[in-house]
């Protein structure tokens, strides 16, 4: 990659973590922090110990204190399994969303619990893909999930949902359930709002057919480190022998996946199909491998 080439891809993903941490600082700040919502993870963690502590003592801590104590444990962890770039850029990030958020100035565009809700969890979701495509994250219990799953291969959503939910039955406990069902619902979306604009941990099944199995299937090891299995077969219209390679990647590897193929055998049919789920021997992409890199 020549330098201008590199500078480029720099700039673009620079900018979509800036334009990434605006976004979810204005869903926090605007919609979640003023209707007294609750975020998932350590970010819910902070608002809530937050809120503890100024209607206990009366002193009002930033909330980016609070983030950057609970994260660096989680954050050594994940420098040690996942990787340094990562981990750097990602504590930064949680650094920069918490700090806007606690200084921008609350403006109160709807005073509709609901609309707030719907709203700031769009913010946020919208926020948290720009820098997910980037490779990046914005900590919390991304730092705990992810090296759960590369180093012991334990899925921890359903670890990170119960922990949600613990906060939420603890602020509904101390200061009302309203706000905690109204939690729910902006937990919801955001999650749905990630699932529609982030694909990178969906899988994808890929059949090819082809006159050059061994090419194509070299060029597939060699650019994305996934094998694939060759069927023989025999074309039922032509009658010329023919040969089928099956596949799996992950959604964000496709496009170049395809475009390795028409390099290999530009009469390639290629058919792409959704993979609800996939066992065994199957690696996903790396989280420093994203979309836009270095």
């Amino acid at each position: 990659m020549n330098i201008r080439n590199k500078s480029k891809r720099i700039f673009v993903k620079t900018s979509l973590i800036l334009v990434g941490i605006l976004l979810y600082s204005i869903g926090l700040k605007w919609f979640i922090y003023s209707a007294n919502f609750l975020p998932s993870g350590l970010t819910g963690l902070s608002f809530l110990v937050q809120r503890i502590v100024y209607t206990t003592w009366g002193m009002m801590i930033p909330v980016t204190i609070y983030n950057v104590a609970f994260n660096l444990f989680p954050a050594i962890i994940s420098f040690k399994v996942i990787g340094k770039k990562f981990t750097i850029i990602s504590f930064i990030i949680m650094f920069l969303f918490s700090f806007v958020a606690d200084y921008i100035p609350i403006v109160e565009l709807t005073d509709d619990k609901l609309i707030q809700a719907i709203f700031g969890a769009i913010l946020c979701g919208l926020g948290s893909s720009f820098w997910l495509r980037c490779g990046v994250s914005g900590g919390g219990t991304d730092f705990i999930a992810m090296p759960l799953a590369v180093k012991f291969h334990i899925r921890a959503f359903n670890y990170i949902m119960a922990f949600n939910i613990l906060l939420i039955l603890i602020q509904g406990f101390l200061y009302g359930w309203s706000s905690s069902f109204y939690s729910i619902i902006y937990q919801y979306v955001a999650t749905q709002t990630l699932n529609i604009t982030y694909k990178h941990f969906e899988a994808r099944t890929i059949f090819v057919i082809t006159t050059k199995p061994d090419a194509v299937s070299a060029k597939l090891i060699e650019k994305s480190g996934h094998s694939s299995t060759i069927f023989d077969g025999i074309g039922s219209y032509t009658k010329n022998k023919k040969s089928m390679l099956y596949t799996v990647v992950t959604q964000p590897e496709v496009r170049q996946m395809v475009h390795n193929i028409r390099e290999c055998d530009p009469e390639a049919f290629v058919n792409i199909m959704e993979s609800n789920e996939v066992q065994g021997n199957f690696t996903y992409l790396s989280v420093e491998q994203g979309e836009i890199d270095f």
